[in-house]
């Protein structure tokens, strides 16, 4: 059965992930992603139909990074008017910059200065420089699109109506909507006939800026975003208060909290704290259900619950909203975003709160 339009860009913005465990240069990890985006969108041509890789892939590498610290590319559908999907790459757990920045740099905030928002409207400073990296991203010379950035290249397709979504999961839940609006306050700069229409669909993403910031949002572009969410993922909770409060209970029962997830969301709470950090409209809340196959008695708690995370941050998606994705594709997200990522951090994170602090070492 055919792909609905929100399955397909779900599937669509997956794809920018698929270089998540290869390391190496910007041109080598452009082309591998390139050939692995194009064997997918042609595997998988009688779900989704047909689409083609216009712009991109573009990959930004951070000072001294070997890996793909920030992804975006193009895909170009046969629909009349066209419709171009621009996908963005979610967190990739072995990036320093992309954890430490986009992802935890939420203690300060940085004003929303495009279009015309209310005084006080600020998005985390992490956010502001994730997409300050998509702004200038360009491919590299021997892609679609070498040498130009997003906006240049839609603005030579808005020679007619097009249709411009903007997708991404995770960190690119947050980005993809930031950059929709930028499109938006910025149109008239680079569609001054308003041909392009700009709508986004993102999915599992944190708040990307406070209460202000997104009553801007959902005034701009709220009618025309479904933001999805899983009700038992973590990342969306960040970072506002109310919904880190709810973190540890989140899969009791049967994985009990403990002090090293107790201590994990305090120091979350402590991170955000004072930001009125807000999500823009859910589009589409999905339910999800604790896959309690996964727990494992022999693990400690702190462990079953981050791979109980990992699992709702990317298979539940998959299961939830029927969309299917080649086992080895599966395999590279679920290590660079999943289950096994959470797992391989675990060690770490503990370390860190026992240094602080917030854990008594040894704890359960």
């Amino acid at each position: 059965m055919a792909y609905t339009q929100q399955q397909t860009v779900f599937f669509l913005s997956m794809l920018s992930n698929l270089a998540i465990s290869q390391t190496g240069t910007v041109d080598y990890l452009e082309q591998y992603l390139a050939e692995h985006i194009d064997a997918h969108l042609k595997a998988q041509q009688g779900d989704i139909g047909v689409w083609t890789r216009v712009w991109g892939p573009a990959v930004y590498q951070a000072p001294r990074s070997t890996v793909t610290d920030n992804v975006m590319y193009v895909a170009r559908s046969n629909a009349t008017p066209p419709q171009y999907v621009v996908c963005v790459a979610g967190t990739n757990f072995n990036s320093v910059f992309d954890i430490l920045i986009e992802d935890l740099f939420v203690g300060q905030q940085v004003p929303w200065f495009y279009g015309n928002p209310p005084s006080g409207a600020a998005i985390a400073a992490g956010t502001f420089i994730g997409l300050s990296v998509l702004q200038i991203l360009t491919p590299g010379a021997a892609m679609p699109g070498a040498g130009q950035g997003v906006k240049d290249f839609l603005k030579a397709q808005a020679s007619q109506a097009i249709q411009v979504i903007t997708s991404g999961h995770s960190l690119g839940g947050a980005l993809s909507p930031c950059l929709a609006l930028w499109l938006l306050d910025t149109q008239r700069t680079w569609d001054p006939q308003s041909r392009a229409t700009i709508t986004s669909e993102p999915s599992a993403g944190p708040t990307a800026g406070n209460a202000t910031f997104a009553q801007y949002y959902d005034g701009r572009l709220g009618a025309v975003t479904t933001n999805i969410h899983n009700s038992l993922d973590i990342v969306p909770h960040a970072w506002n208060d109310t919904d880190l409060a709810a973190l540890p209970n989140l899969y009791n029962p049967p994985i009990v909290p403990d002090a090293i997830v107790d201590g994990l969301v305090a120091a979350a709470r402590q991170l955000a704290k004072n930001g009125s950090y807000t999500q823009i409209e859910t589009g589409l809340q999905l339910d999800g259900t604790v896959n309690t196959t996964i727990v494992d008695p022999k693990r400690l708690a702190f462990e079953n619950y981050l791979v109980q995370a990992g699992y709702q941050h990317i298979d539940a998606y998959f299961d939830l909203l029927h969309v299917t994705i080649g086992s080895t594709a599966m395999v590279v997200l679920r290590e660079g975003l999943g289950s096994p990522a959470a797992l391989r951090v675990a060690p770490a994170l503990r370390a860190r709160l026992e240094r602080r602090g917030a854990i008594a070492a040894g704890a359960k």
